[in-house]
């Protein structure tokens, strides 16, 4: 009888599933003593977070950087602090304060998202993924509204995460990973307790220490079990920003 043909793709799957085996304990570790010793730098991320104030930090989040974002989510909440009270906002107070706070090129999605959840209750904000994203919401967005908001067990992937698994597992992954096996990777270390307080300081991890240009890799909680240092060579990032 003729034995199965083991092809180089088959091959390297398996040695990626043995990796993910050896090294999933380690990142959970490296991650959760980041957790330790750092504050999310995204004050709606944090532990008693209302769903309420995760969706407008993920908004306010989702076509800028985290310095902007933090900023105008302190003064939204403070002049809006419950859904009630963005509910009887008028339209001209939202989109003045918008137009204050927030970069042009920013306004146009801020408020279409803000009005399209007014329009269906903010109250109601829907729990399942099809119906943020027909709000105008993005993937990652979405992700972390689920994750953060409603306490649902999935893995959030944004640029800065998926560019830190391809380089931790560099030496196990395709010249193009897909997204589908970022996602993968990222749902299989997942762990089973606190997945909102890991995913919380797994994206800031990726953002502040694994860095696009000069990675501080001597700062990263995850370094040894890390092939960057060893490989120098990055995977192209697959995810677009938000």
């Amino acid at each position: 009888m003729q034995r199965p043909t083991v092809t180089k793709e088959s091959q390297q799957l398996q040695e990626l599933v043995e990796a993910l085996r050896i090294k999933k304990g380690r990142i959970q570790e490296g991650v959760f003593s980041w957790a330790s010793s750092n504050i999310t730098r995204s004050p709606w991320r944090r532990m008693g977070s209302t769903p309420y104030e995760v969706v407008i930090g993920e908004i306010l989040l989702g076509k800028t950087t985290y310095a902007v974002a933090n900023r105008v989510y302190r003064r939204f909440v403070q002049c809006f602090p419950t859904s009630s009270a963005l509910a009887e906002a008028s339209e001209d107070e939202l989109a003045k304060f918008i137009g204050y706070y927030y970069p042009k090129r920013h306004i146009a999605y801020v408020k279409a998202v803000i009005e399209g959840l007014l329009k269906e209750g903010i109250e109601k904000v829907p729990k399942d993924s099809y119906a943020l994203r027909s709000l105008g919401l993005e993937h990652h967005s979405i992700s972390c509204i689920m994750c953060f908001g409603y306490g649902v067990h999935l893995a959030v992937i944004d640029s800065n995460v998926s560019r830190m698994l391809s380089r931790v597992f560099r030496n196990n992954l395709p010249a193009k990973p897909s997204i589908g096996l970022i996602q993968a990777i990222g749902e299989t270390l997942l762990p089973e307790f606190n997945p909102a307080q890991y995913n919380a300081s797994l994206l800031d991890l990726a953002e502040q220490i694994c860095r696009i240009a000069r990675p501080l890799c001597v700062q990263c909680s995850v370094r040894d079990v890390c092939d960057y240092e060893s490989a120098n060579v990055d995977i192209p990032s697959i995810y677009a920003k938000g």
